[in-house]
């Protein structure tokens, strides 16, 4: 993870990173990487990050909302 001396906190995480916090495979998260579902950053040909704000983003914009059932 690459940190922002400034202001201590991280900048950009690795796929593995990210698709941890996300709760989905490496897979997956590539996959909505080529799809344009989520912002990445791609530093060398076999290198990408991701910053919090993008998983944010993607989070936001793919939030259900959840209505439980009457269970009587």
């Amino acid at each position: 993870m690459i940190v922002n001396s400034v202001q201590k906190q991280p900048m950009l995480m690795k796929s593995t990173e990210a698709a941890g916090r996300l709760g989905v495979s490496k897979a997956t998260l590539y996959r909505w990487t080529k799809a344009g579902k989520i912002e990445c950053v791609q530093v060398e040909v076999n290198s990408i990050y991701f910053t919090q704000d993008a998983l944010d983003d993607f989070i936001q914009r793919n939030r259900k909302n959840f209505s439980p059932r009457n269970v009587a």
